[in-house]
């Protein structure tokens, strides 16, 4: 322990007992965390990406929160602390370091940091060494070049000839202060920063098709559909971006063995690749000098292909197109989209499958020479699935995509083709929808069967539509029906929106209204007679009554000029809370703004806690929110108040939020506004408003009576909500003559 604590600065601080230096376990194990042990010098038995924090648990009999593992959630554990880190990296300080050069060269900069201190200590211990002597001009230039050293020797160990070295040195940092603080915050960061870093850049407004990173769930969702656990399989990615695709196999596959290739045209995306990749523990065979863009043979075919290349571009500007194996039709200049496809399918070795994410317009673009390939494609059996995504789950673009799955046959192995609609799947993250397990969970439980062989419920020949969760639907059309219309491979010209060669399979729906009225009916059994379960009172008697400045806290949101639109963001950081997200007496889950961690830090006094009472401070009054556990954290913007109840306060949170919505009070605070361009309510005035209430008792007993009748309204809306969305379905094919009234 003391030699660490010489050696590392950020080295926990002992705790002094008698004449005795003692270090507490749980912060050694924290530090131990981030310190990955080198292959060479791993244990029998030990993976690669063992922590010298796996060590020491086993020696301390302690037991700690592992990281992920194989097979285990594709997420990496991401802590505030670590988003804290990024938010300071990518923000302001990323400006005064890289100067004039780019933003990617400020990622490489923090991407071999962060590898460097997690899994090379020893070289970590030479980088602070050369902090602390370094300084000025002449230090900033030698510390670079330093860092560019490590950089070159780290990647050239694992086949990487790029030239990070050169990258780094485009750098011109306003000062070593800067410079050493960019080095120290990047490798204070956890090891699941490292993809953080990574989506941040990818989030930038201005990027290109070709420079966005595949997000973590889409890349999972692939891995999963076309590799098995523990297969030994040669994995190729020929578009690799930052490396996000091979992780998932990595992940997914675990120690069993095989290879992971990967191909770029952009050889700084490699070194990102490479680094992410070496992060994990995997050493891949990665390169960007593929001779001819569209090469006919290969050294090695793949068992399976993962792959989100770039949408709708083109590699030849000129007159003609390179040369390329085009075994299922040309493709039309100015486009790659399925130049892509067949190259794919020319990776593959014969049965290998792929995973290929498209732009959703590819399945029906009315290009006829992409139509041809189409045709072509189905007719050979090459397509097995396709699945339409939820749309914004890339970061810059909300073009919404679809994923293929493909197969190297040569007959085919079935009649028909499974379309799936996923698109109501996922979950609202700022500007972004993100896929959970459980959405991973309900495609791969519906599409692996399908792959492995398993027939769809026949209904006479027809389409069969099977909603498998909800948002979620499926349905498989014959090979020979597809050629003979369209050629599409658009799912939704097969569920819904033109295509009516069957009547519907409404089970399902019928199921999910009598659901919800089994619901409303079981809440109707557990209260009954709740309409009547209140008698005549005798008025307020021997009830309090105080004014709110008395009951709360008052606090308003920061002026503008302290936090202006400029100081928010859209992407990352603390969300703020404003008017409009007042709904229904709660806070919208889908935040507007944030803003960065760094700022939110200045601002503590303004956040909010479960149970806090938010108002509009300026604007049209709507009924006071309720702060709920998974909002506590957030800021308040400068057009809203927030009520907190002082501890002397005998009133429940929950009977205060339902007075504040009563519509007396609503009024009072609207009269009390001052008549302004936009109405305003001062906590002075604000806390003026008079508040009776009965005793705690009596309190609790309204709120739950009132509650129970919420529960119910809610209820109702579900059941009301389900019975449309059957009606919906029953019109489009009532109305088409594919179903008719009985």
């Amino acid at each position: 322990m003391s030699n660490w604590a010489r050696r590392h600065k950020d080295f926990p601080a002992p705790v002094r007992s008698g004449d005795m230096d003692l270090f507490l376990e749980a912060e050694i194990a924290r530090w131990l965390v981030n310190r990955m042990v080198p292959h060479r010098q791993l244990l029998d038995g030990e993976p690669p990406g063992t922590t010298y924090a796996d060590r020491f648990s086993r020696t301390s009999g302690r037991r700690r929160q592992a990281e992920p593992k194989a097979g285990g959630s594709p997420y990496p554990h991401v802590g505030a602390e670590d988003r804290k880190a990024v938010e300071k990296l990518m923000g302001r300080l990323a400006e005064r370091v890289r100067g004039p050069a780019t933003m990617a060269d400020f990622v490489n900069l923090c991407l071999i940091v962060m590898y460097v201190r997690h899994a090379e200590p020893d070289r970590w211990s030479r980088i602070e060494k050369a902090m602390a002597v370094g300084q000025g001009t002449q230090g900033v230039q030698g510390l670079l070049r330093f860092l560019g050293d490590v950089a070159q020797e780290t990647l050239r160990r694992s086949g990487d000839r790029t030239d990070m070295r050169g990258s780094l040195l485009q750098l011109e940092p306003r000062s070593w202060d800067d410079l050493t603080a960019a080095v120290r915050t990047a490798a204070g960061a956890g090891r699941g920063a490292f993809q953080l870093v990574w989506e941040s850049f990818s989030a930038r407004e201005g990027l290109q098709s070709f420079e966005f990173c595949s997000p973590v769930g889409l890349a999972s969702l692939a891995a999963e559909l076309v590799l098995a656990p523990g297969q030994k399989a040669t994995v190729l990615d020929p578009y690799m971006r930052g490396g996000e695709m091979l992780a998932a196999a990595y992940r997914h596959l675990g120690d069993a063995g095989g290879t992971l290739y990967g191909e770029t045209l952009d050889g700084r995306l490699q070194a990102v690749a490479s680094l992410y990749l070496l992060h994990l523990g995997v050493r891949p065979k990665l390169t960007s000098t593929r001779s001819d863009r569209w090469p006919p043979h290969r050294e090695h075919g793949a068992d399976v292909v993962l792959t989100n290349p770039p949408f709708n571009m083109s590699d030849a500007p000129g007159p003609g197109r390179r040369t390329g194996d085009w075994p299922y039709g040309a493709p039309p200049r100015g486009n790659d989209n399925f130049a892509w496809v067949q190259y794919v399918l020319g990776a593959l070795v014969p049965g290998g499958r792929a995973a290929v994410v498209m732009p959703v317009k590819a399945g029906n673009s009315v290009s006829a020479a992409e139509r041809e390939i189409r045709r072509s494609l189905i007719r050979r059996g090459a397509v097995e699935c396709v699945i339409t995504l939820p749309p914004h789950l890339f970061s810059a673009t909300p073009v919404p995509v679809s994923l293929w799955l493909l197969r190297r046959v040569e007959q085919p192995a079935r009649e028909d083709v499974l379309f799936v609609d996923a698109q109501e799947l996922g979950e609202r993250m700022r500007r972004r929808r993100v896929l959970r397990d459980i959405d991973r969970e309900a495609i791969t439980a519906l599409v692996r069967p399908w792959l492995d062989g398993e027939a769809c419920p026949d209904d006479a020949g027809k389409h069969v539509l099977r909603v498998a969760a909800q948002g979620l639907s499926a349905v498989a059309v014959a090979r020979a029906e597809i050629i003979g219309e369209e050629c599409s491979l658009r799912p939704a010209d097969y569920l819904g929106g033109g295509h009516y060669g069957a009547g519907p399979d409404t089970a399902m729906l019928r199921a999910a209204s009598d659901d919800a009225a089994e619901r409303r009916h079981r809440l109707e059994r557990g209260a009954p007679g709740t309409e009547h379960a209140y008698r005549t009172g005798p008025g307020p008697v021997a009830w309090d009554e105080a004014v709110l400045g008395d009951l709360c806290e008052i606090q308003a949101g920061p002026s503008y000029t302290r936090l202006p639109a400029t100081a928010r963001t859209r992407d990352t950081g603390v969300p703020l809370v404003f008017p409009q997200d007042l709904v229904g007496g709660r806070i919208a889950e889908v935040t507007r703004e944030g803003v960065p961690w760094e700022t939110a830090e200045r601002f503590k006094k303004f956040m909010v806690l479960e149970n806090d009472i938010v108002c509009v401070r300026t604007g049209a009054q709507q009924r006071p929110a309720l702060v709920s556990a998974s909002q506590a954290g957030r800021l308040l913007s400068s057009n809203v108040t927030r009520l907190r109840l002082r501890p002397t306060a005998e009133v429940d949170p929950l009977y205060l939020h339902a007075y504040l919505g009563l519509r007396h009070a609503r009024e009072w605070m609207s009269h009390r506004a001052a008549a302004t361009a936009a109405p305003s309510l001062s906590s002075a005035a604000l806390g003026h408003l008079p508040v009776r209430f009965p005793p705690m008792g009596q309190q609790r007993r309204c709120v739950e009576l009132l509650s129970d009748l919420g529960r119910r309204v809610e209820a109702y809306e579900e059941y009301a909500a389900a019975l449309g969305r059957l009606r919906g379905e029953l019109a489009e094919h009532l109305l088409h003559g594919s179903a008719e009234p009985l």
